[in-house]
């Protein structure tokens, strides 16, 4: 039954119907939490028993989401309200493609605007591995201003297969898992689709095809009296040629739908990027082509036929023949690879950490599937999963020979190296102290990591011993770098291991030999984010790894890239995108690469502070981007943050008083880290020359300008309530720690030294707090004073208790008396919330240390901001799906497995 205007679901009012589908009903609506229309979509009633499916779906609308794209529309939120499941999607003025063609054709400059708009929108999900599966012109909306937007990524996947008659917008789809399925819309589905093959990307080049030469046409490529007739067309006749169809049409744009509509998915692009190039190409040159299809040369310009002798056409004829016939057994003995592909292995949502066995059989990981982290295997030929340790574990690593496995087990605050028999027996405790491990690949050693933090620099000590613990001796040391996830090079010379860093800092993968302990980074390909664990190719001459395109892609939704990197010359490519970021890679064979998707999303909630732990609060935003680092206004009225919401990171805030979100700064470069002034003005980090600075500029944004100019890795800035200084963070190795400089950017003094981060000054002025001893398994809160950098005794000591690559930021802040301070921590169930410290920067307060707020279970509180008035607090909550993938068919990868232990 319609819903009736005023009807409340959830949170969302309805305001007006806009339509309805084989989809669902979809509505004008108001969001009643933040003053904002939306589009309202209640999915079918079938579905809302479901919940299998409908967790799928969000898992499909959450990585579709992650795309931030400008021609795809938004998945704000995904929910169910007494029985009615809905999906909350940005608001398009404007109307369909199928509208707009029902009015009369459409110019050729338009129709190829619309077309390659789209087509680039296609390229940016296909890229990320995602698959829309039923592209059709009712899925193709076109705002007023001809802007074009593409509905519905991931829908599909929703819904059960079912063909009943010619509807044009029926969806016949759609279980892509489920072999012999039939998935798409009838007339628009592609020809393995609709005789129920295996489909990947180029099924949506062809259904794209369709929509190109209906809009050239005015008629669709493929329509019968029956659905089945139509399905049949599809699979074994052509359309009629557009030449015929629509001869007006640029002859390159005949060209470009002929090979999207070609039978075969080898004969179609074997990237939707080449397509989407073609295609903005014709646009950008339209006006060429169309003058160069009409020109005509005057007759007094004109050059008489020149006339050829018998004997000269007849050469010509035989060179021609001869090339052709070239050309013929060169296309015969060339053989079309199929594109990547990616699968999904587990799905629990709380998987991570992928091992692969030498046999590339079985698969160890790491879950939290049961509320324990624990090492889990997985049998891939049959799909059968076990718990294999007790936990709290991480990071396993096979033996050579495939009959045990290394891991990190946490004991108390420190971690060890342990041990055991994939077919039983009792864990053995192999090195105390040490962190992550990996086996030689004779299985005669172990090389592991160490963290020790001295004068307030992080350590990462490289060691070796026996294979039992014995004989164990450090062989190397880096400063100001904290290593993870060592792995042993197939000949054994030498330790690769990944860089963890800051957001903003170039990272970068550093190889140790082995003998000789000489280290050595290799360059980094690209200033962007996080890596991944490096996976040896059998070669031993390159790394496959991970990174994350967003250069905070650890804390926020990010796609990546698998890329391979030569170890001896440094010079990489990028062999595939993925659609997030991935902690860590194996290789499970020829083409084959395993990681671990870890999708993101964060909201900000604030909640009202009393004398116990907080309640829930209310949400000032909620959607699939990562909105974070909320900092407060000096009037409080505001709440500005950091989001990639438009697709890039900005600042954005929200009103606490009318939940109006708006953007602040709009610049393609990276904006995050706000903070403000005393006077209102606003200061932040953006890499806008290249390399990350300190920005100021007037509350709403205008007047940027830069402060620092330190060409380097410079975050995280605060300021004195006087206005005279603002005080950063510095990560670069050369200029590690607090510094603080004066709004005209003069006078730039170093405050502490060391490693830290994530500095803020207290209301008073006198004080700066910061986090030091960066550790993925502890860090430290220290205090000094701006006026002189002196470090206080006062001191917060505070472990992680179910570590990852991935942890919390620890941000601290000042209450708003300066008498205590409230920073990020986690409680012994390992979840994130804000605990709050007295200060007294004479002793140690560990005693009056209480949790304030946050600790939400499946929610992390990742950064925070407090009011003026201390009442106050708002929390950026953090989720995470982990799950196991595979991609297969990858280009450029010869695998690895290491030899059998002697």
């Amino acid at each position: 039954m319609p819903l009736a205007t005023g009807t409340r679901v959830g949170p969302y009012e309805v305001v007006a119907p806009l339509g309805a589908g084989g989809m669902g009903e979809v509505y004008r609506a108001r969001d009643t939490r933040l003053g904002r229309e939306v589009a309202l979509k209640v999915l079918p009633a079938e579905l809302a028993g479901d919940g299998d499916r409908l967790a799928r779906f969000e898992r499909e609308a959450r990585s579709a989401s992650a795309l931030n794209h400008p021609h795809i529309v938004t998945v704000y939120d995904v929910g169910r309200a007494d029985s009615v499941s809905y999906i909350a999607m940005e608001l398009v003025d404007g109307r369909t493609l199928r509208d707009l063609l029902a009015d009369g054709m459409l110019s050729a400059r338009r129709m190829i605007s619309i077309a390659a708009q789209a087509a680039d929108a296609l390229a940016k999900a296909h890229s990320a591995g995602i698959v829309h599966r039923d592209l059709k012109p009712e899925n193709l909306m076109v705002s007023r201003d001809g802007f074009v937007k593409i509905l519905d990524f991931g829908l599909a996947k929703l819904f059960s297969p079912t063909i009943s008659g010619m509807v044009s917008h029926a969806p016949t789809a759609i279980d892509a898992t489920r072999p012999g399925a039939v998935l798409g819309t009838v007339g628009y589905m592609a020809p393995e689709q609709a005789r129920g093959g295996e489909v990947d990307f180029r099924c949506d080049q062809f259904s794209f095809g369709s929509i190109l030469y209906e809009m050239a046409a005015g008629k669709r490529a493929f329509q019968r009296d029956s659905a089945p007739e139509t399905m049949a067309a599809i699979i074994r006749d052509d359309p009629e040629p557009l030449t015929r169809a629509a001869p007006s049409s640029p002859a390159p744009y005949r060209w470009i739908v002929d090979r999207c509509l070609a039978k075969e998915p080898d004969d179609r692009y074997a990237s939707t990027r080449d397509l989407a190039r073609e295609l903005a190409d014709l646009r950008d040159h339209l006006s060429e082509i169309d003058r160069s299809d009409t020109a005509v040369l005057p007759s007094r310009e004109r050059s008489p036929r020149m006339r050829l002798s018998p004997v000269l056409l007849a050469l010509v004829a035989l060179v021609a023949f001869a090339a052709g016939l070239a050309l013929a057994r060169w296309l015969a003995g060339r053989t079309m690879a199929l594109p990547p592909a990616l699968r999904t292995l587990t799905y629990s949502g709380q998987d991570q950490s992928p091992a692969v066995a030498p046999d590339s059989r079985t698969i160890a990981f790491t879950s939290r599937r049961d509320g324990t982290q624990r090492i889990w295997v997985k049998q891939l030929a049959t799909g059968g999963e076990a718990a294999l340790t007790s936990g709290s574990d991480d990071f396993a690593r096979f033996s050579p020979d495939g009959s045990a496995i290394l891991y990190q087990h946490r004991e108390g605050n420190s971690f060890s190296i342990y041990r055991t028999s994939l077919v039983g027996g009792e864990p053995r405790k192999v090195l105390g102290d040490a962190s992550q491990a990996d086996w030689s690949p004779d299985g005669k050693s172990i090389g592991f990591l160490r963290w020790v933090s001295e004068k307030g620099i992080t350590i990462s000590i490289i060691g070796l011993a026996a294979a039992d613990g014995t004989g164990e001796r450090e062989i190397a040391r880096v400063a100001n770098h904290q290593l993870v996830q060592p792995r042993w090079s197939p000949d054994g010379s030498t330790i690769a291991a990944a860089e963890l860093g800051n957001a903003g800092a170039p990272r970068s993968y550093w190889l140790v030999e082995a003998r000789s302990g000489a280290v050595r980074a290799l360059p980094s390909l690209t200033t962007t984010g996080f890596l991944s664990s490096p996976a040896w190719s059998a070669s031993g001459r390159e790394i496959i790894y991970s990174q994350a395109e967003s250069v905070v892609g650890n804390v926020t939704s990010s796609s990546a890239r698998i890329m391979r990197q030569d170890v001896r010359s440094g010079k990489g490519v990028t062999l595939l995108w993925i659609p997030s970021n991935a902690l860590s890679v194996d290789i499970l064979g020829p083409g084959q690469v395993v990681f671990d998707a870890s999708p993101v999303r964060e909201n900000l909630r604030e909640v009202t502070l009393g004398g116990h732990l907080a309640e829930q609060g209310r949400w000032l935003t909620q959607g699939n981007a990562s909105d974070r680092q909320p900092c407060y206004s000096p009037d409080g009225e505001w709440i500005v943050f950091s989001s990639n919401r438009s697709g890039n990171l900005d600042l954005w805030e929200v009103s606490r008083k009318t939940g109006t979100v708006r953007r602040v700064t709009d610049d393609r470069a990276d904006d995050w880290d706000p903070g403000f002034m005393s006077d209102g003005r606003l200061i932040w980090s953006s890499n806008r020359t290249g390399a990350f600075e300190i920005w100021i500029a007037e509350k709403d944004g205008s007047g940027a300008r830069q402060v620092t100019k330190d060409r380097m890795d410079t975050e995280n800035p605060t300021s004195t309530p006087d206005g005279k200084w603002i005080v950063y963070n510095q990560s670069f190795p050369e200029k590690v720690g607090i510094w603080k400089i004066h709004p005209d950017g003069s006078e730039n003094t170093r405050l502490v030294s060391g490693t830290t981060v994530l500095p803020d000054v207290s209301r008073d002025g006198q004080f700066v707090s910061y986090r030091t001893n960066l550790r993925i398994d502890q860090f430290d809160v220290r205090v000094a004073r701006v006026s002189d950098g002196a470090i206080t005794p006062f001191q917060v000591h505070l472990p992680s208790f179910q570590a990852t690559v991935n942890n919390s930021s620890g941000r601290t802040r000042w209450m708003p008396d300066g008498k205590a301070i409230a920073f990020v921590g986690q409680d012994e169930k390992g979840g994130y919330g804000i605990y709050v410290q007295d200060f007294d920067p004479a002793r140690d307060t560990v005693s009056t240390r209480r949790p304030v707020a946050g600790f939400y279970p499946g929610l992390a509180t990742e950064s925070f901001g407090i009011s003026p008035d201390g009442k106050e607090m708002t929390l950026a909550g953090w989720e995470q799906v982990f799950s196991l993938m595979v991609a297969e068919r990858v280009p450029g990868i010869d695998g690895t497995r290491r030899p059998p232990a002697r």
